[in-house]
């Protein structure tokens, strides 16, 4: 029993199975990197990390250079990528830690060349190229200008090149997702011609593992598919429909206790604005848990949780630290019981993405906001 009054319990069978699963689906020798950003999606980085190294994978991709430097210091060997923003100012640890970074600026790569050259060491560089989503990358267009500069930048290593899809979630349409992978390619064509040819080509996202094998290239970025959880649901019904082997478990449970039980009758306001009324005589059950913790205050009135196997639903507004819900429904309700969150309880199942429908947002951020102060266990359940 854990000692916790709220905790999140990570499945490392779940974890391994999806692992093999995506890696089953990967086609030419594709490496796997598994994108542990976001404190891997709200799942714990270390735990993450730890699992899927001892599954065998051995490249990891963060958004920001702390991460980067974490899991260099847990694993010496692995191929270790930052997809973000680093500052030039890190640029001495990436290079000394052999730190992989995403890089789309010319004078960023100046800089970068002066810092390898200060070390007497190298640089490795994968390319970002904005092919569509308007985020950070180098124009196709400006490529050229960027491939007659390398020549200039001796310490630089061009290891990688890649892109981000837009919507290559939405199945019912594929046109963009086509055109974005055609710029793509266009590009590496170009790298290729001027001499550059750079081992990793990644541009294949979780829907792109999944359904788009063209785009595994030579390493692939494995991110909420390796939580369990489907990037879209036309993306889950698809790979339904033609039949891909693709069967994703849930890896992240989420788990409080009851702190109090109290009995109300009706016509009893509840929580801050007196928000909800109760129409009848209610056992009502205190949760120690509330918006800092990651729950989304705009759950109110309309979450669930789940008590011994029962439904229970949110009652009031969801406050900084506490909430409260409607535990009528449990027959022996008492403090110190536990109450699931996200997971499962006999045959109800509260999951990221009903939560995120509720919430109208994507499971994304109902896992990734789930605050890092929370433990985090890892466990080794079988799977069902």
């Amino acid at each position: 029993m854990s000692r916790h009054r709220t905790w999140i319990e990570i499945n490392e069978r779940a974890l391994q199975q999806n692992i093999n699963t995506l890696q089953g689906l990967l086609s030419g020798g594709a490496r796997f990197c598994a994108i542990v950003k976001a404190n891997a999606y709200g799942h714990g980085l270390k735990e993450v990390v730890q699992i899927a190294a001892r599954q065998g994978v051995d490249a990891f991709g963060v958004d920001a250079i702390e991460d980067a430097l974490l899991i260099r210091s847990w694993l010496p060997s692995a191929l270790v990528l930052t997809l973000g923003y680093v500052l030039p100012e890190r640029y001495e640890e990436a290079i000394r830690e052999r730190i992989h970074l995403t890089m789309y600026d010319l004078d960023a790569l100046k800089l970068l060349e002066e810092e390898a050259k200060k070390q007497a060491g190298t640089a490795f560089v994968h390319l970002k190229i904005e092919t569509g989503t308007q985020r950070q990358g180098l124009s196709e267009f400006d490529l050229k200008r960027y491939l007659q500069s390398l020549s200039f930048f001796p310490h630089i290593h061009i290891v990688g090149i890649s892109t981000h899809f837009a919507n290559i979630e939405d199945t019912s349409d594929p046109s963009f997702a086509t055109l974005q992978f055609h710029r793509f390619q266009k590009t590496v064509e170009q790298m290729q011609t001027a001499g550059i040819q750079p081992e990793y080509v990644h541009c294949a996202c979780s829907a792109a593992i999944i359904l788009y094998p063209s785009t595994h290239g030579s390493l692939v970025r494995a991110g909420l598919s390796l939580y369990g959880v489907w990037p879209s649901e036309i993306v889950e019904t698809t790979t339904r429909r033609h039949g891909i082997a693709c069967d994703l478990r849930p890896v992240l449970s989420w788990k409080t206790r009851i702190a109090q039980v109290r009995s109300i009758p009706a016509g009893t306001p509840i929580g801050y604005g007196m928000t909800e009324t109760v129409s009848k005589p209610t056992r009502l059950a205190v949760l120690p848990v509330g918006y800092w913790d990651g729950y989304d205050r705009s759950l109110s009135s309309i979450g669930e949780v789940l008590i011994a196997g029962n439904r229970c639903k949110v009652l009031g507004r969801v406050c900084m630290n506490m909430m409260m819900v409607d535990a009528s429904s449990v027959p022996h309700v008492e403090p110190g019981q536990e109450v699931i969150l996200i997971g499962r309880s006999g045959r109800h199942e509260i999951s990221a993405s009903v939560l995120a429908k509720q919430a109208k947002t994507l499971p994304y951020e109902i896992l990734a906001r789930l605050n890092p102060s929370l433990p985090r266990q890892i466990i080794s359940e079988t799977i069902v």
